[in-house]
């Protein structure tokens, strides 16, 4: 997928979760219980980064630590959900911005986490350049701490007729990618179908060192990928 195309999706992606923005926020009030131990991963007194934090329900497992959390997103109708219903906690900060192109100083932060985020970043170069960025503002031998939705498990035959669009001429998409909509709302969500090879495949083109990679089976069948990466 040549940059140009995947400049459009990012920008049609924008615009529809702005669209949907409460809608969506209704739909993640609370922090996945299977993922909660992601909490003792972090060190009190962190600076932490999360990248694609939505409408910041992550501070949440959060609760009692003593931390300085920054919630970056792309989408300005989540960030002002999220300094909404935020606006009590103290050290917290909402910004709205490009995950691939962070606005932040090399080394700022003590950890990084970004949850859901990596499947919707069209073509393999921001792939990898999303993970460098994170690479680029964490502190040297920090943590990482990512998870992507197991397209190829929840929706295999969305998956399997856009490759059969691909080989026929009809998308410009790539091998792996779907378009899919948010519940019965038309919306331009676009994903790639990642594997536990591709992560790592990622990881290391971004710099990284793979410390921890699984997958989370969710109450309802459907997995998660689950990485710890380092610089």
């Amino acid at each position: 997928m040549n940059a140009e195309y995947a400049n459009e999706i990012l920008a049609a992606s924008r615009k529809g979760y702005d669209k949907i923005s409460s809608d969506f926020s209704h739909t993640r009030k609370w922090f996945w219980p299977e993922l909660r131990f992601v909490r003792d991963l972090i060190p009190d007194g962190a600076h932490i980064l999360d990248v694609g934090c939505g409408n910041g329900r992550f501070l949440g497992v959060l609760e009692g630590k003593s931390l300085s959390y920054t919630g970056l997103d792309f989408s300005k109708e989540l960030i002002e959900i999220a300094r909404e219903q935020n606006r009590e906690r103290a050290n917290t900060t909402f910004v709205v911005g490009d995950a691939l192109a962070l606005p932040f100083a090399d080394k700022s932060f003590d950890v990084v986490v970004s949850f859901a985020v990596l499947h919707h970043i069209p073509s393999h170069a921001y792939r990898v350049e999303f993970l460098r960025e994170m690479a680029r503002v964490v502190k040297p031998e920090s943590l990482i701490v990512l998870t992507a939705w197991n397209v190829w498990r929840a929706r295999p035959w969305t998956i399997l007729l856009f490759a059969f669009k691909k080989l026929s001429g009809l998308t410009r998409l790539d091998f792996g990618d779907a378009i899919i909509g948010f519940n019965t709302k038309k919306n331009v969500r676009f994903v790639h179908a990642l594997t536990a090879h591709e992560i790592r495949s990622l990881a290391e083109e971004a710099g990284l060192t793979v410390k921890r990679l699984e997958k989370i089976r969710r109450p309802s069948g459907e997995e998660n990928f689950f990485a710890i990466l380092q610089t």
